[in-house]
């Protein structure tokens, strides 16, 4: 795979599934709220086996800034509000 891979699914409206080269992690982000904040607070561990895997600040942006660009621009959410 690529460097930088990266890919997001909506497994569920309640849920999102966010992946890289070889982990995984579910971000609890409801899709019928009005607005959908995300933050940095919304990761907290990668799936099994990866869970005690350290995510640093820079990473947990990056991960944030991917799934604001993939629901904003390639999913046409008008909702999605990034904080800092």
């Amino acid at each position: 795979m690529e460097k930088g891979y990266y890919e997001i699914k909506i497994p569920h409206f309640y849920c999102l599934e966010y992946s890289d080269e070889y982990r995984s992690m579910v971000l609890d982000v409801d899709f019928r709220d009005s607005e959908i904040y995300l933050n940095t607070s919304l990761i907290v561990k990668w799936n099994a086996p990866h869970e005690n895997d350290f995510i640093n600040d820079e990473e947990k942006e990056k991960i944030i800034k991917n799934i604001y660009d993939y629901l904003v621009y390639k999913r046409g959410f008008s909702n999605i509000v990034l904080e800092s």
